[in-house]
């Protein structure tokens, strides 16, 4: 190894530069010019082909290359040979086995936040290593890309830091796997997911608690998820043994009644008892703000799930602040939704009711 070789890391992802040498300890200078000590057996020395960027990895034989093979070998493809590398740095290229199995689980975590920033983790319980993209949805349907990489089985990564402000909003992730192993595996289809974040749930007390994954309390949301032992167990019955499950389901169900039905009612309490355990916690603007989150995140659910009918949300009477609030979000962010005062011998004066469609 020399000032100016191009290595990779043994033990982590990336590489970079070798730009000196002091004693058993080498000064590498990775991609975004930090400069990394790394004890030289920790590292091996890789060429870089100029029109790829891609390693030139030399072929493990079992034995040595003698001097003339390897130096046309070193000819032909340029720079250094990491045929000539110690050969406990070659046994360590090798990536360990991936462990047996076929049971994934992953997950997406949010640690509590701290100066106004959130960090997020994407959590791989499974023996699969995974290649990830996770982005974020813009109001135009369009993905903001968010972080992009790869991971191994049972493992956590922090993919990126969220601005709590954001997520005072309603927001939508894309979240897309593609599982693997370094060894004979079982593929897995996953399809991709979209995971909503509720500014109600993320900012309840509570949501964070005790975890398997992490030394403090987190947010956990689960993303993917396949367990062999349910679908193991579903292989096991047969045919005939569903198709007469659903013919006794479907005997014992009544007839339906041919009325007309009046459109969907969903009645949303925006009373602060019902949102936080300790109202004393918030101030009236905090107060203010988690109300009028919990109105938005039903309202922009409702909407992309195509639901139609009808929604009162229960603001009570008050100061009249939090009402004006939610009609004057209405006018301004949902102009093709009409609404009106709820039934006054149901909720008094206290309520609007918001028509879908």
């Amino acid at each position: 190894m020399k000032i100016g070789d191009k290595v990779r890391f043994l033990n982590d992802v990336g590489g970079g530069t070798v730009l000196r040498i002091e004693g058993k300890t080498a000064i590498i200078c990775d991609g975004d010019g930090f400069e990394i000590p790394t004890p030289i057996a920790d590292v091996v020395v890789v060429n870089v082909r100029e029109s790829t960027n891609f390693p030139v990895k030399a072929a493990q034989s079992g034995r040595s290359m003698d001097a003339p093979a390897a130096a046309d070998r070193e000819k032909r493809v340029g720079g250094n040979n990491p045929a000539n590398a110690p050969a406990e740095q070659l046994a360590a290229v090798s990536p360990e086995r991936d462990a047996s199995g076929e049971s994934y689980e992953l997950m997406l975590a949010f640690l509590p936040p701290a100066n106004e920033k959130a960090e997020l983790y994407l959590l791989n319980d499974s023996p699969y290593r995974a290649l990830y993209s996770v982005g974020m949805y813009e109001r135009d349907g369009g993905v903001l890309p968010l972080a992009q990489g790869q991971m191994e089985g049972d493992s956590k990564q922090q993919i990126s830091t969220l601005s709590v402000s954001l997520l005072r909003e309603p927001r939508k992730l894309r979240v897309e796997i593609l599982l693997y192993k370094n060894v004979r595996y079982r593929p897995q289809n996953v399809d991709a997911a979209d995971v909503e974040l509720s500014p109600v749930k993320f900012f309840k007390q509570g949501a964070f608690v005790e975890n398997d994954f992490f030394d403090e309390n987190a947010l956990i949301v689960g993303v993917f998820s396949g367990k062999v032992a349910e679908k193991e167990k579903m292989r096991s019955v047969s045919a005939e043994e569903i198709k007469a499950a659903l013919q006794q389901k479907s005997d014992d169900l009544p007839k339906p009644l041919q009325a007309f039905r009046q459109p969907e009612l969903e009645e949303v309490d925006l009373h602060a008892e019902m949102l936080v355990s300790d109202v004393r916690k918030l101030s009236a603007g905090e107060l203010l703000e988690l109300q009028m989150s919990r109105f938005s995140a039903t309202l922009e659910n409702a909407l992309v799930s195509g639901r139609k009918g009808r929604i009162v949300f229960i603001h009570g009477i008050g100061s009249g602040k939090l009402k004006q609030e939610l009609r004057q979000s209405l006018v301004k962010n949902y102009p093709e939704l009409s609404f009106q005062d709820a039934s006054f011998r149901e909720y008094g004066y206290g309520a609007t009711m918001v028509f879908l469609g």
